[in-house]
């Protein structure tokens, strides 16, 4: 019987265990289920240990995490780390967010860009997050880009960095919706 990821995550969080753990699923894509029964723990430790491996596994396999909306959204709303609320939107900026999350998943992104004490990567995967769902619906662009504006001066480089190329794309989806 392979090794159990709450047993890899009690060693504590490094590279290898991450890597670890990324390839399991990704050999056997039902132990997403382990996976997240422990990224949705309310261990903080094992949280945010399972926190890493998520993130790695939502960049080329996002579909795994499709089952999981609900709960990620839930946890991210009260979450046990901020890794948790990190590798979410990471996850999520590179899916295609289904319709009937959209709207949630937007509010939550929004709030999180607007949240002065929000970790910027949180900031920055949100911020990406959005953009993406604003793609589908350019209207989304006449509160986005403001919001984004305004906090440009004050962002840390990361964030200008993102910030920038974020507004380009919204100032592209805007020009198109009114051509």
């Amino acid at each position: 019987m392979p090794e159990q990821f709450l047993e890899i995550l009690k060693k504590g969080q490094s590279k290898k265990n991450a890597d670890r753990i990324k390839d399991a699923v990704i050999a056997d894509p039902l132990r997403i289920r382990e996976l997240m029964h422990c990224f949705l723990s309310e261990d903080l430790r094992i949280c945010q240990n399972a926190s890493w491996p998520v993130g790695l596994l939502g960049i080329e396999h996002g579909e795994l995490f499709v089952p999981y909306y609900d709960e990620m959204i839930s946890a991210i709303q009260k979450p046990q780390h901020d890794a948790v609320v990190r590798n979410t939107f990471r996850v999520w900026q590179f899916m295609d967010i289904p319709e009937d999350f959209e709207g949630p998943i937007y509010d939550l992104g929004f709030s999180f860009l607007q949240d002065m004490k929000a970790a910027i990567a949180i900031k920055v995967f949100a911020m990406t997050v959005l953009v993406n769902i604003a793609s589908k619906y350019p209207d989304l662009t006449d509160e986005l880009i403001p919001a984004i504006e305004e906090q440009f001066p004050h962002g840390s480089k990361g964030f200008q960095s993102r910030a920038k190329k974020e507004l380009k794309r919204l100032h592209q989806i805007a020009s198109q919706a009114n051509a």
